[in-house]
């Protein structure tokens, strides 16, 4: 089975942490959400990202779920 995309949005989130080592970073964005990306994400690269930096997320949203499609930093 497949999802097909509803829609995109996009928010400010900070980076709350980084777990290098298994390639993946959490978000939070203005309303408390979480957002996770992994090394594999569409955007900058994956090493720039540390606890404080303020990104831009590309949020895919699908009929029971929405991911993180790409994120890119902002200068905050």
């Amino acid at each position: 089975m497949t999802s097909k995309l509803v829609r995109r949005s996009t928010v400010k989130a900070v980076t709350s942490e980084v777990l290098p080592t298994v390639g993946l970073a959490y978000m939070v964005d203005d309303s408390d959400q979480t957002w996770t990306v992994t090394r594999s994400s569409s955007g900058v690269t994956f090493d720039m990202l540390q606890p404080g930096t303020v990104c831009s997320l590309t949020i895919d949203h699908y009929d029971q779920y929405s991911l993180v499609g790409s994120f890119e930093l902002l200068n905050d």
